[in-house]
């Protein structure tokens, strides 16, 4: 293969970028926004990158398989290497889960790993970056052969084409690649929607030099419809010697702007670390929000007809409520797919179905975590069928037992950071000793 195009110069787009990179002589990355910066810095495209992101266990060993050395370059940057036993904890409603030994997470901001991954892909052979905005595809019988471009804005002009053997669409969940599919005589793939409305809120605040609160480095906590009040929280040592703080809500309960309310939320948190935070630590700078309308997916395998020549992944395929964290280890496990697709010598000339084909059951799998347990909110689902009540029942059950028992919270974890399928949870062994965990009674914020 001589050149490739990935569009996109995210995470998504360099994850892809670093698999193409050994199969093609020429990788070249088109993007909207300036991507190359003396430091790491927010992205204008990407008004989400200010908050809180999490790379999942299995994200992070597929990094560590591309770049090898990147986290220990990360870590010596000033990235958290966190031992939940030891520096950490998951909060269930103000409970803390039993602590699993060996339970590991690098704590760092998304510019931070943003700026470490471009760094080591723009050293790559063979790669360059394309400033510039995509307009379209452009296509010889049945096969995407490039590319029309315009400038970073949008600005009116002659378009200029860039030829590529492959076309690579990682620009994310506002991808417009069905408008451009429909440009040149093909239908976009059915689209799966499901209503989130979930509202984000960040705030940084000083951190001393391993400072500990409430006794803990760092603390993630989930309040359940039991709670009465849904959404979660996290507090996270991150480089610059700060804490990134985030707390969730639904709906109407979407957290504003405003730092007093901002401070409200902390302390209506049942995690005790949260309630320290605001109360012994300096906030830096103000207050970020971001509202999450829906998770997506994009069923391309579902197509009867699709031109050669041309892939996607990354949000562009799926994209799900950040509040699970697992937009970036998809991503990563979609490049690891497209690489071992590649690896096949499949015939350029033909459609991806192989490829498409390999992602599903990774969409699938994200999907069922978290997508399929949004529906089960109140504000999505007015009534809960049977099987969704049965669901709900088995979800809740997991989570008592994930508080005291070592080994259904290692398997809740193993799936949660993607390392094993959803399906393992449903293992007899796993459900009875969840059932056996004694049942927590329903509370509320002000219990």
């Amino acid at each position: 293969m001589r050149t490739s195009l990935v569009l996109g110069g995210g995470i998504a787009g360099l994850l892809a970028a670093r698999v193409l990179s050994d199969h093609a002589d020429e990788v070249v990355i088109v993007e909207p926004d300036d991507v190359v910066s003396e430091a790491p810095a927010r992205r204008r495209g990407v008004p989400q990158s200010g908050h809180s992101h999490i790379l999942l266990g299995r994200g992070r060993e597929i990094l560590g398989q591309l770049f090898p050395g990147l986290f220990e370059r990360m870590i010596a940057d000033g990235a958290q290497l966190l031992d939940f036993e030891r520096d950490g904890g998951w909060f269930v409603d103000g409970l803390r889960r039993v602590p699993v030994p060996g339970d590991e997470m690098l704590s760092m901001s998304r510019p931070f790993l943003e700026w470490h991954l471009r760094r080591a892909v723009l050293a790559l052979p063979g790669l360059r970056v394309v400033t510039a905005r995509v307009r379209g595809l452009t296509i010889t019988g049945n096969r995407v052969d490039g590319v029309l471009t315009g400038g970073p804005g949008g600005e009116d002009g002659q378009p200029e084409r860039i030829a590529a053997d492959l076309v690579v669409d990682a620009s994310g969940r506002n991808s417009r690649l069905c408008d451009w599919l429909t440009e040149i005589g093909y239908q976009g793939p059915p689209r799966i929607r499901v209503g989130v409305d979930i509202g984000y809120a960040t705030c940084f605040f000083h951190r001393e030099p391993g400072q500990q609160l409430a006794g803990f480095g760092a603390a993630h906590s989930m309040r359940t419809m039991r709670y009465g009040r849904p959404g979660a929280s996290s507090l996270n040592p991150v480089e610059g010697d700060r804490w990134m703080a985030l707390t969730t809500g639904f709906a109407d309960d979407r957290p504003g702007r405003g730092f007093e309310e901002f401070t409200e939320r902390c302390l209506a948190d049942p995690a005790p670390p949260m309630h320290e935070l605001v109360r012994r630590c300096e906030p830096i700078g103000d207050v970020a929000v971001y509202r999450f309308p829906a998770s997506m997916r994009r069923d391309f395998h579902r197509l009867s007809r699709f031109p050669a020549g041309l892939v996607a992944l990354g949000d562009a395929v799926a994209s799900f409520n950040p509040v699970y964290g697992q937009g970036m280890t998809s991503a990563a496990l979609h490049a690891r797919a497209l690489g071992d697709w590649l690896r096949s010598v499949p015939d350029l000339g033909r459609p991806a179905g192989a490829y498409f084909g390999r992602i599903t059951r990774i969409v699938d799998d994200a999907w069922q975590t978290s997508a399929a347990q949004d529906r089960l909110l109140p504000h999505v689902a007015s009534r809960l069928s049977r099987r969704e009540k049965v669901q709900l029942f088995l979800r809740d059950r997991l989570i008592d037992g994930a508080v005291i028992d070592t080994e259904v919270h290692r398997q809740f974890l193993d799936v949660v950071n993607m390392r094993a399928r959803p399906r393992r949870l449903m293992r007899p062994s796993i459900l009875m000793r969840a059932l056996r965990a004694p049942r927590r009674c329903p509370v509320t914020p002000e219990a």
